[in-house]
């Protein structure tokens, strides 16, 4: 019988450990401040920083396609009521929105912003490729798509934030920078446990294809290569770069097909599918636009571990285990519990001071 998810449960309790300080949660404080976050993943992050001062609005409903240049009306107004917009620097809608609402923004890299993410080290990976496939698409700088499921730049967004949140509140200054630095142990814990992780599954040493171009940055987390992606936006892999991406599942050379809660909805990602039943390879789904229930971003991220090691157990080719996903969900769970407790023990020791 495998040990190693209950080795892991091991690790997450022992590293969130010191942060778990008894507290009663039920009688948290009102908000002062209503934060407006262009979609859910960045609600978390901000959260995070935040704590019991801001109550987080997702401006993006869930099932809306996030490039689309016009949002609903209900968009549109969850944006007027805020008192800072938390914006992606990626989607079409944002800089515009900004200007009807005339509210305060951070973002990846705008010149009207109160904050920028690059600032505080945000930076964007290369798009996938090591194949030397010929996608037929625009010159990037960069892949633009989930850059904020990378640790590193989750850090920088959090960072940004807190920034903004003390030029709002001269007297919280202490309690935003006091949950950043929360947030940062927080991420450290979450590194150690991936780092544990591989010494025992060697997912590091494996190369991968995404679906769409947003999953490449949780597998840069693991330390997974990505050689290609099958879908950006509407344009799709050439006949002859597909012909490569199959070539390399069969020998083994590309061994993971990864995708995420929006590819598996979508044709793309039922040519994942098809492709593993045909060629082989593992295909593992993960996280990475709409979080569901799980809110905070180390939760999110646990999940997707969890995600990844259970595929490479159950190695069922089309999915994972989902006795390994009900563990993993667990985990998750005991990230976003601590980091709610962390939230209001901060929170009322800055009131109290």
């Amino acid at each position: 019988m495998r040990e190693r998810p209950f080795i892991l449960l091991a690790l997450v309790l022992i590293a969130m450990a010191p942060i778990a300080q008894p507290v009663e949660v039920d009688a948290q404080e009102n908000p002062e401040y209503s934060i407006a976050v262009s979609i859910a993943p960045l609600a978390g992050i901000v959260k995070r920083v935040g704590g019991g001062s801001v109550e987080t609005i997702v401006i993006l409903p869930e099932g809306v396609e996030p490039h689309a240049s016009q949002l609903p009306t209900e968009a549109v107004a969850a944006a007027q009521i805020a008192d800072l917009l938390v914006f992606t620097g990626h989607f079409p809608w944002e800089e515009s929105l900004a200007e009807q609402v005339e509210k305060p923004f951070v973002s990846l890299e705008n010149a009207g912003a109160m904050e920028n993410f690059t600032n505080y080290g945000a930076r964007l990976s290369p798009l996938p490729g090591d194949l030397e496939l010929d996608h037929e698409e625009e010159e990037h700088e960069g892949n633009p798509h989930g850059y904020w499921l990378l640790p590193t730049n989750a850090l920088a967004i959090a960072n940004a934030t807190r920034a903004a949140l003390a030029s709002l509140d001269e007297d919280l200054v202490d309690f935003f920078n006091n949950n950043f630095q929360a947030f940062r142990a927080d991420i450290t814990a979450f590194e150690t446990l991936v780092e544990t992780t591989n010494e025992d599954y060697g997912f590091a040493d494996m190369k991968a294809m995404t679906v769409f171009p947003a999953e490449a940055y949780v597998a840069e987390a693991f330390g997974i290569k990505t050689v290609a992606y099958l879908q950006e936006g509407n344009i799709q892999i050439s006949g002859n770069d597909l012909l490569q991406v199959q070539e390399s599942l069969q020998n083994g050379s590309v061994s993971l097909i990864l995708g995420s809660d929006v590819a598996r909805l979508q044709a793309a990602g039922e040519f994942a599918v098809q492709m593993v039943e045909d060629y082989g390879g593992i295909l593992v789904w993960w996280r990475a636009l709409f979080f569901e229930g799980l809110a905070d971003y180390v939760a999110v991220m646990t999940y997707n571990l969890g995600a990844l090691t259970s595929a490479l157990d159950y190695r069922g080719g089309t999915g994972t285990n989902p006795a390994y996903l009900v563990l993993f969900g667990g985990l998750a769970g005991i990230f976003g519990v601590i980091a709610a407790i962390e939230a209001v023990v901060i929170y009322r020791k800055a009131k109290t001071e």
